[in-house]
């Protein structure tokens, strides 16, 4: 069965080709052959690495001074823009929470316990007097809601605050990585079975022993911050657990909804365990690629070429 070919997409890809073949010959030097004409011709062009050596001092202080700094002043205004936008609204929004939204939460309380003060100091002057019986219960239970609510405000807080450091942390080691690359372009060949032991021994070990500091960086961002998450989940666990024994005791109409509340948060803690083991295989499989790819120009290692039927190819990959 044939299928006709449309004249102008012959002529696109004829060309296409004929770019391709210049752009080898322009750009394609340095280049390690290994034999195979469709990678050979290819195009180099290693847009990763500085044209010059950059200066590690100057570039720790900009990363450690500025979100991104570090990025911008290694050439990747990409990966710094986005640390600056990412990490100053984690930021501005946990500063705002603790400075707002906390201490408003701890003054409505307080005025909760004050009416409830009032409220009992009357029905102890007068046991008959009901009214004054009902506001200290509804005062209470008004103050203990706040008081949860605030913490829960705090949790959130505390999580955006932990991603807005190791996001910090991360543009720190990320530009570690740059400033190497730009004096030694990565070129050894490295064992995957090492970087397999390396990574089961440590989180990130993989990523050290291939040089991938930024994703070393990456790994304690998302570990770091996914643990002081997960305590911070567990606070709140803990309060909804004490409010709902309380609740349970006075016969409290909110108790459902108290239950419904630590149910989620439990599961919001439990979350970030499981997402900080998966991150930690992750890390010890990425590790391993890594390792396996760092002689990826190996003549022995890749091919891909025509097979002995006509119109076929073969791929073959040795480990």
């Amino acid at each position: 069965m044939s299928f006709p070919v449309p004249q102008r997409l012959v002529r696109a890809f004829a060309l296409l080709l004929a770019l391709t073949s210049l752009a080898a010959a322009q750009a394609g030097e340095g280049r390690r052959p290994i034999g195979i004409p469709e990678i050979d011709s290819l195009p180099l062009h290693d847009w990763g690495t500085p044209t010059k050596p950059l200066s590690m001092p100057l570039a720790l202080g900009l990363a450690t001074v500025f979100p991104g700094g570090g990025q911008f002043y290694g050439g990747h205004p990409v990966r710094g823009s986005f640390l600056v936008g990412l990490e100053t609204t984690l930021l501005g929004l946990a500063l705002y929470t603790y400075k707002v939204d906390l201490p408003r939460r701890d003054r409505i309380t307080r005025e909760y316990l004050d009416d409830a003060s009032a409220a009992y100091a009357r029905y102890v002057a007068d046991p008959s007097n009901t009214n004054a019986a009902a506001e200290f219960r509804s005062k209470t239970a008004a103050a203990r809601s706040n008081a949860s609510l605030r913490l829960q405000y705090a949790d959130l807080a505390n999580s955006q605050l932990a991603w807005a450091i190791g996001l910090h942390v991360y543009g720190i080691a990320d530009a570690i990585e740059i400033v190497n690359r730009s004096h030694n372009p990565p070129e050894t060949e490295r064992s995957a079975t090492k970087a397999f032991w390396y990574g089961l021994a440590f989180p990130g070990g993989g990523q050290l022993y291939n040089g991938r500091y930024g994703k070393f960086g990456m790994l304690w961002m998302t570990l770091g911050a996914s643990a002081v998450s997960a305590v911070s989940r567990q606070n709140v666990v803990e309060h909804l657990s004490r409010s709902v024994a309380a609740a349970r005791i006075e016969g409290a109409s909110n108790l459902e909804e108290l239950e419904q509340d630590r149910q989620i948060f439990r599961r919001r803690r439990n979350q970030y365990y499981f997402g900080a083991g998966l991150f930690y295989i992750y890390a010890i499989m990425d590790g391993m690629v890594d390792a396996a790819l760092s002689d990826f120009d190996g003549p022995s290692r890749y091919a891909f070429g025509p097979g002995v039927e006509p119109f076929s190819l073969v791929a073959t990959v040795s480990f």
